[in-house]
């Protein structure tokens, strides 16, 4: 899902994955040549997976509990009660992204504050920028699709689910 969405807004803002100097600096240091889009694509992936897990394991763990506190709840129950839960572990989490995103770029940024030679808007039309913009978006987009479709599928699973009174009794624990 996160990387369709990749694609796309990567198709769509026209990147090439060459935008910073470590980038260029790898391709004209490389052997072979490299596909900067596809490396480019694969680390918007790799930022994503982090968050993504967090927030389908958190899911299917609030629907777990749900489902024991209640076992006459039905899926359409559990994934309205899971998805109460999980507009604010998205609310959290897409806070988090951001910030995650603007502090690993903040050099970036000042540099860019800094710029007094070229207008707001031309700096606005870096790939640079644009590149660290779009992974913003898709992380937060996938973020947001990822705890419906989780809640779904834990729901689907444990809608049927007749737990024993050893599941029932073990307590769950999540932690960060």
């Amino acid at each position: 899902m996160a990387g369709i969405i990749a694609v796309i807004f990567t198709n769509w803002a026209k990147i090439s994955g060459g935008g910073t100097e470590e980038t260029q600096a790898l391709q004209f240091g490389a052997e072979q040549a490299i596909n900067l889009k596809s490396l480019y694509l694969a680390g918007i992936m790799i930022s994503a997976l982090g968050v993504l897990d967090d927030i389908t394991t958190a899911q299917s763990a609030v629907v777990e509990q749900l489902k024991k506190a209640n076992s006459k709840l039905n899926l359409k129950e559990l994934y309205t009660r899971s998805l109460e839960v999980g507009r604010e572990h998205i609310a959290s989490l897409v806070n988090t992204l951001a910030f995650a995103y603007v502090g690993s770029s903040l050099p970036l940024l000042l540099a860019f504050s800094y710029n007094n030679f070229q207008p707001w808007w031309l700096t606005l039309n870096t790939e640079i920028l644009t590149q660290e913009i779009v992974m913003i978006l898709v992380g937060s987009m996938a973020l947001v699709l990822s705890v419906p479709i989780s809640s779904f599928l834990a729901a689907k699973a444990f809608a049927s689910k007749e737990f024993t009174e050893q599941e029932l009794s073990q307590n769950h624990h999540h932690s960060h």
